[in-house]
C-alpha cells in the first residue's frame, strides 16, 4: 500500500507536467534525477525529493538553460497563483538551490517578478 502513496499522482496533472513526467531520468550537471523513485544522485549521495520538488526541478530540468516564468510554474504545479503559493514556490526553489549546491556548474537563477532558469555551465 505504501508504493501507492508513494507514486506520483498523474490525474489531473498539468498537461506540460505531464510531458516533463515522460522523460524517466535527468541529467543535472554531475546529479541524475530518477522519476520513479524520485531520487537525485550525485556519486554516493541520494537524497528522496518530495512530490512539490520533484514537479518543480522536473520543470526547470526540462527548460535547462531557459527561463520559466514564475505564472508558469504556479499554474503548472499549484494551479493558482496566490501569494500563498507563490511564497510556497519561494521556498522549493531554496531547497532545490540547497540540494543542487554541491556542483559549482548548476545553478537556480531568478529573474526577479518573472521567473527562475536552471542554468548549467
Amino acid at each position: 500500500m505504501k508504493l501507492e502513496n508513494e507514486k506520483l499522482k498523474l490525474n489531473g496533472m498539468d498537461e506540460s507536467l505531464r510531458t516533463f513526467m515522460s522523460v524517466p531520468v535527468y541529467k543535472i550537471g554531475s546529479y541524475t534525477f530518477d522519476l520513479d523513485t524520485r531520487l537525485l544522485v550525485r556519486k554516493t549521495e541520494s537524497i528522496k525529493l518530495a512530490q512539490k520538488e520533484t514537479y518543480l526541478l522536473v520543470c526547470l530540468a526540462a527548460n535547462i538553460n531557459s527561463i520559466i516564468l514564475r505564472s508558469e510554474l504556479l499554474r503548472i504545479i499549484w494551479k493558482d497563483a496566490t501569494i500563498e503559493n507563490s511564497r510556497s514556490l519561494d521556498v522549493y526553489i531554496c531547497k532545490l538551490r540547497k540540494l543542487l549546491s554541491k556542483d559549482l556548474k548548476v545553478k537556480i537563477i531568478c529573474y526577479n517578478r518573472t521567473g527562475y532558469r536552471l542554468n548549467i555551465r
